[in-house]
């Protein structure tokens, strides 16, 4: 408590009077501290006093800010340091250094190392990964199935995590064999707006391009389909077309060669992502056509390959970074048992 006739400052003492809170367990890490007009309230004291304290805890490591958001009790370096593997398809490319930006500054923030992995969509590499997962002192982990759409002949590992009760979380896919946490986009509305969006441009003989062999991108075709639906054309199956991993940077480009070659082409195309808009939009030049005078395209994930090009493409949006912020708050509240 705050003591009038104490000959020690005020913010010293509050300072004091909350890291004594925290070392007896009554604010633990991550929860939200009273904030600075409580503080004044309950103690009657100038915010000038407060914001003092908590600059000196925040510069000590007891505490930790996020804006718009209140202060928070941070993990003291004293105590056993607690890592978080982090599994995802990539990590150098596309929106990956924005998810995992996101995900290293909370983890930061709340006093946690993390290891991080690659799989390259590839079954056989997400095995790997998880038995060298395991083999560490990790509290726990966040995944991005691989190859989501396709049977998960690696169950083993994810029982072996609920075996020793290792919280895990599943990014951008789940795998439906598994009863576990997940933070996904709403694919299928997803695909619906990009193609509603070219629908009430008008056009009617619409193509796209999807993946096949991972769950976002049979949603975002679900959406695809049920727009066309909705605005009752018909789905013309030839321009309709589903590509794997291994294929993702030669399939698009002649697909949409062979489409543009027909008789009646297509007048716009939905691409499953950005990256892949990209190389219909090389096909498009190729066949000397205007993007979007003579066919119009709509990306996904709203990347930096959307401003990098001439022409800019319509993308609908992925919120990359505030997603990995979100799984990293998300699965360290399941490690202190909160979720």
């Amino acid at each position: 408590m705050i003591k009038p006739d104490n000959h020690l400052p005020k913010y010293y003492q509050l300072k004091e009077y909350l890291k004594q809170m925290i070392q007896n367990g009554e604010i633990i890490p991550t929860q939200k501290l009273p904030s600075e007009s409580d503080l004044v309230r309950q103690f009657k004291i100038s915010r000038h006093t407060v914001r003092h304290s908590f600059s000196e805890l925040e510069n000590e490591g007891w505490i930790y800010r996020e804006q718009g958001r209140g202060t928070f009790c941070a993990y003291r370096g004293n105590k056993k340091e607690q890592k978080i593997a982090v599994l995802t398809t990539y990590i150098s490319n596309y929106i990956f250094p924005s998810i995992i930006r996101g995900i290293e500054k909370i983890l930061s923030e709340l006093g946690f190392s993390f290891s991080i992995a690659s799989t390259g969509n590839n079954k056989r590499k997400e095995a790997e990964c998880m038995k060298r997962f395991l083999e560490q002192d990790i509290s726990g982990i966040i995944v991005e199935p691989t190859k989501s759409a396709k049977p998960n002949i690696n169950q083993e590992y994810f029982q072996e995590l609920d075996k020793r009760n290792i919280p895990y979380i599943l990014l951008h896919a789940i795998y439906p064999d598994l009863d576990s946490a997940y933070i996904i986009m709403d694919d299928e509305k997803g695909g619906f707006l990009a193609t509603q969006y070219l629908l009430k441009l008008g056009h009617k003989d619409i193509a796209g391009i999807f993946k096949s062999d991972d769950l976002q991108g049979i949603r975002r075709q679900a959406g695809f389909l049920s727009a066309l639906n909705k605005y009752k054309v018909t789905v013309n199956n030839e321009f309709l077309g589903n590509y794997e991993t291994e294929q993702m940077f030669s399939y698009p480009y002649h697909f949409t060669i062979n489409l543009l070659q027909k008789k009646n082409r297509p007048t716009a195309i939905v691409c499953y992502n950005d990256q892949i808009a990209i190389q219909v939009m090389e096909a498009i030049r190729r066949s000397n056509l205007k993007i979007p005078g003579d066919i119009s395209l709509v990306g996904y994930d709203n990347s930096n390959l959307a401003v990098a090009t001439e022409v800019k493409l319509t993308t609908i949006k992925h919120p990359k970074e505030e997603m990995g912020k979100r799984v990293a708050r998300m699965i360290v509240d399941m490690i202190n048992g909160k979720v």
